[in-house]
C-alpha cells in the first residue's frame, strides 16, 4: 500500500511554492494502467486500495465531488467532499433550485452520521466568499 504521508519537503513547499495535487497527496494523478479520464469512474476503488474502510455517499454521482481523503492524528481517514459540488449535482440531477438543494444537503446528507468514518463536507473558500 503506498504511503499517504507528506515528507518534510512537501510540507515546507517546493521551490516554485506550489505542489501538484499528486505531490501533496503523494499519489499519482492516475494509477498506472488506469487512464486519467476513467479515474473518476473508479475513484472509490482507487481510494479503497489506498485507505481501508472508507465510507462514501451511496449515490455514485457524488463521486465527482470528492476532494480527497482527510486525516487527523489518532483518527481513521475519511472521504472529503466539496459541498458546493454536491449542491450543484442535486440541482442538475433532481432539478432543485439552489436553496432547496442546500436545504436537502444539510438535512439529508451532511446531517447523516454513520459513525467515525462519516465523510466530511468542505465549503471551499472560493464558494463562500
Amino acid at each position: 500500500m503506498p504511503s499517504n504521508r507528506l515528507n518534510s519537503d512537501q510540507i515546507a513547499g517546493s521551490s516554485s511554492g506550489e505542489l501538484a495535487s499528486s505531490e501533496r497527496l503523494n499519489v499519482p494523478e492516475a494509477s498506472p494502467g488506469l487512464p486519467e479520464e476513467r479515474l473518476n469512474t473508479y475513484i472509490r476503488e482507487h481510494l479503497n486500495d489506498m485507505f481501508e474502510g472508507l465510507l462514501f455517499l451511496s449515490e455514485r454521482e457524488f463521486d465527482e465531488a470528492i476532494l480527497g481523503v482527510a486525516e487527523r492524528i489518532g483518527m481513521s481517514p475519511i472521504v472529503a467532499y466539496d459541498t458546493a459540488k454536491i449542491i450543484d449535482i442535486l440541482c442538475e440531477r433532481d432539478g432543485m433550485e439552489g436553496d432547496e438543494a442546500a436545504e436537502f444537503f444539510e438535512f439529508n446528507i451532511a446531517g447523516a452520521y454513520v459513525g467515525d468514518r462519516t465523510p466530511i463536507f468542505i465549503a471551499q473558500i472560493h464558494s463562500i466568499l
